[in-house]
């Protein structure tokens, strides 16, 4: 069933779908990507809207195999209703060599050279970034410490009540929960992590573009691209985002052919 509403995290993913979309679904901000989910279950729940959400992807999961569709975030009743984008964040499209190239007038070559370059300027940064958030999927929400046991129905208590049987309950509930803690911020697993993806980022990784654009946060590469956009184009990396969100705002049709998983995430959503 195609959605009527899409929630999306903010101001530039709205400003930059809305002519993308043209309506269909309406975009709404949503705030936080935690928030999205559950603004858009409400929707179906109390109001029977046709609701969904797009989310960032973050370092809350890893890249993807198939980068040519927004990814399955979460299925309501058997039914999609959430994607994540496969690249990290809506600034990685923003930059995409082909679209900035047309754009700007700027030779294809020289984007992917300054992104390289600013993906090798960040990369022990992208290392680092990449362990906290591994640690921070074990973290809640996505574990969290509950104060009822889990298997009980909505109305109901526990078969024992007793001082020693509750206690007993509570201790191992709470023991589960820092030992889950413990193990994953535990300082040498930590470090390993961060010396493996130190490791994966190395200079080859960092030379191929689209490595860069799939695993390096979009707004960490336009920090690394400002001395080139001064230079370039006299611009910082904000003037020159809202610069790219601008294009694609007058040519929506043109960002489609460039960029595909767009096209395929105006099927999915409709479908």
């Amino acid at each position: 069933m195609p959605l009527a509403k899409l929630f999306v995290e903010g101001s530039l993913d709205s400003n930059v779908l809305n002519p993308i979309l043209q309506g269909n679904p309406i975009l709404h901000q949503g705030g936080s990507k935690n928030a999205l989910k559950p603004r858009a279950l409400v929707d179906r729940r109390e109001n029977q809207v046709a609701a969904g959400y797009l989310r960032d992807r973050d370092f809350d999961f890893d890249p993807p195999p198939d980068l040519s569709k927004p990814t399955l975030d979460y299925k309501y009743k058997d039914t999609p209703i959430g994607w994540r984008w496969c690249r990290h964040e809506i600034e990685n499209y923003l930059i995409e060599p082909v679209i900035v190239s047309e754009a700007m007038a700027w030779p294809i070559s020289d984007v992917e050279e300054a992104i390289c370059q600013a993906g090798r300027k960040i990369r022990s940064y992208e290392a680092a970034r990449w362990t906290v958030g591994i640690v921070r999927r074990a973290l809640p929400p996505h574990y969290e410490l509950e104060t009822r046991p889990a298997v009980l129905n909505e109305i109901a208590l526990p078969p024992a009540l007793d001082s020693a049987a509750v206690n007993a309950w509570a201790s191992n509930n709470i023991e589960t929960h820092r030992s889950c803690l413990a193990g994953v911020t535990d300082p040498p697993l930590a470090h390993r992590s961060f010396e493996t993806f130190a490791a994966r980022f190395d200079e080859a990784f960092v030379a191929d573009v689209s490595n860069v654009l799939l695993w390096f946060s979009g707004k960490d590469i336009l920090a690394g691209m400002a001395e080139w956009l001064s230079i370039k184009a006299g611009a910082n990396p904000g003037v020159f985002r809202a610069a790219m969100r601008d294009w694609i705002i007058a040519h929506p049709e043109r960002a489609l052919e460039l960029l595909p998983e767009w096209k395929s995430l105006t099927e999915v959503i409709r479908a």
